[in-house]
């Protein structure tokens, strides 16, 4: 029988307490240009909840009410947790699969949460404007990966979860979470002046190998398995250490590999593109989430792969089907190749770098909501099932002030062998794009369009929903499907943009890769193609 969860009366004690100490610290802390909870709240998408938030009867600075609301997200957030951790209990295993899975992802997520806004919450307790310039974009780049990490187990429950319980009990409190982690990046924001600039980036030094191992599986190597190479990675190492190098020869490897949290700066090395394969087919309609559903998974910060294939095989007739499920910041993919079909390359969340690969797919096969940047790469539409289209993006920003969105510059779209040689009654169409999220923000810039690519240009997602709060553009591209005489109307496409807003979506300053990409001998250019 299922066990309605309650969160424990420890968790909601400790709740209380906190806020209560919080309060009575900054009722008495000293003001700077201190306003009344009114007016800070205006500022942030959900006004009315922000106000039941901050001290109603005094006024507070903006500093205050931005560390005082990351510490009630976080509080909230563990809550949540232990809400999912009862409804997990042994005891309610007999849940259908979908639903497990759905609330497994969610707890893993909401787990990374707790230590996103842990993080967040340090470095905001240093005095106001003494942050350094890329630990405010830290910050920016953590809260709006807590708002994804939500969003993506509501998106899970929404779609897996056929018990009523479940979804009635767990849903409203992830929604009500997600919006508090809103009201804290629009304090942030707001209250540090992120909208200043970067200044200038000290970068990392350049590449360095702490180790390097063999996986072979004919066992002349280190290790026969890819799972056994990562296990055996020192755990929690730090940049200045170098890269745990693992060099996987060639061969066809049916693994499901996950880079935990605990693995950080692991560089993985193939034998080239079709030579070192991975490759799975885990989907949906078998009882997988889209999240769960992917070959490979990354979360470890400062993950590299070169010269590796990643699969999924499921086929277009799967649906949902994951090669590579990217949750690692400051990753990059060098001279990779991810095949599938729909949803191929899921790039979730913080910031991420993919140069001189080729991505293959059908619907919405690259999507996600980092903040990532594709440079040099193939972008390769399949043949999807009868009936349906290509949208090569969706892009999945919630929330306006989140730093993500996709990014294109100097890239290749052109359709793969069996769509160029395509002869149907009903031709494929295929778009740039369409709006998975309400703030969906995708830029092709400098990049080869073929004349498969369909004059409209983007895709709606359904009815008019996100096309005035939506970000699509385009700049200086070429081939025939690049016309953009005939796009979409819509309020939200900007067009063709100039070179200053182009810039904005540069390594440089979207994804700041001048301060992280040399470490990890990925070649990159900084700026716009001259």
């Amino acid at each position: 029988m299922l066990n309605k969860p309650n969160p424990s009366f420890a968790m909601a004690f400790t709740h209380y307490i906190l806020v209560f100490f919080i309060i009575q610290v900054l009722s008495f802390s000293p003001s700077h240009a201190s306003l009344s909870s009114d007016t800070i709240c205006s500022i942030t998408p959900y006004p009315n909840l922000c106000k039941t938030l901050l001290p109603q009867n005094n006024s507070i600075d903006i500093y205050d009410s931005g560390r005082l609301s990351i510490q009630l997200s976080i509080s909230t957030t563990s809550q949540i947790l232990d809400s999912i951790n009862d409804f997990l209990n042994p005891i309610n295993l007999l849940l259908p699969k979908s639903t497990i899975s759905a609330l497994q992802d969610c707890q893993f997520l909401l787990g990374l949460n707790v230590d996103l806004l842990l993080n967040t919450a340090n470095v905001v307790k240093k005095p106001n404007n003494s942050l350094e310039n890329t630990e405010a974009v830290d910050v920016d780049t953590w809260l709006s990966a807590a708002i994804t990490n939500k969003q993506t187990c509501l998106d899970g429950l929404q779609v897996a979860t056929s018990n009523l319980q479940v979804a009635n009990l767990i849903t409203p409190s992830i929604s009500k979470g997600s919006m508090m982690c809103s009201v804290s990046l629009a304090l942030f924001k707001k209250g540090w002046n992120l909208d200043s600039g970067l200044g200038n980036v000290v970068s990392w030094s350049m590449l360095k190998i702490r180790q390097k191992v063999v996986v072979n599986p004919d066992g002349t190597g280190d290790y026969t398995t890819i799972n056994d190479a990562i296990a055996a990675s020192p755990d929690n190492s730090l940049a200045v250490e170098g890269f745990y190098q693992i060099y996987v020869v060639a061969g066809v490897y049916h693994e499901y590999v996950s880079i935990a949290t605990n693995k950080k700066y692991l560089m993985m090395v193939g034998d080239g593109i079709d030579k070192t394969i991975i490759t799975g087919n885990r989907n949906v309609p078998d009882g997988w989430t889209t999240f769960s559903s992917a070959t490979f998974a990354v979360d470890g910060q400062g993950f590299v792969a070169m010269n590796i294939t990643f699969k999924n095989t499921a086929g277009a007739a799967k649906l949902q089907a994951v090669a590579v499920r990217n949750s690692a910041d400051l990753s990059a993919f060098y001279s990779c190749s991810f095949e599938g079909y729909q949803d191929t390359l899921y790039t979730h969340s913080l910031r991420q770098f993919y140069k001189e690969c080729n991505i293959y797919g059908t619907i919405d096969f690259i999507f996600g909501n980092a903040a990532v940047v594709f440079q040099n790469c193939n972008i390769y539409p399949r043949v999807p099932l009868p009936g349906q289209f290509n949208p090569i993006t969706a892009q999945g920003r919630t929330d306006i002030n989140q730093n993500t969105g996709i990014s294109f510059n100097k890239c290749t779209i052109i359709p793969a062998s069996d769509l160029a040689s395509y002869n149907g009654s009903t031709p494929v169409r295929t778009y740039l794009g369409r709006p998975w999220k309400e703030y969906s923000r995708t830029v092709y810039m400098q990049s080869f369009m073929d004349s498969f690519i369909h004059p409209d240009g983007w895709s709606i997602w359904t009815g008019d929903f996100a096309l005035s709060t939506l970000y699509y553009a385009e700049y200086m591209n070429t081939g025939p499907g690049s016309n953009t005489s005939n796009r979409v109307t819509w309020p939200g496409y900007r067009g063709e943009i100039n070179f200053m807003d182009a810039s904005c979506f540069t390594v440089s300053n979207f994804i700041v890769g001048d301060f992280w990409l040399p470490w990890t001998g990925v070649p990159y250019a900084g700026g716009l193609y001259l």
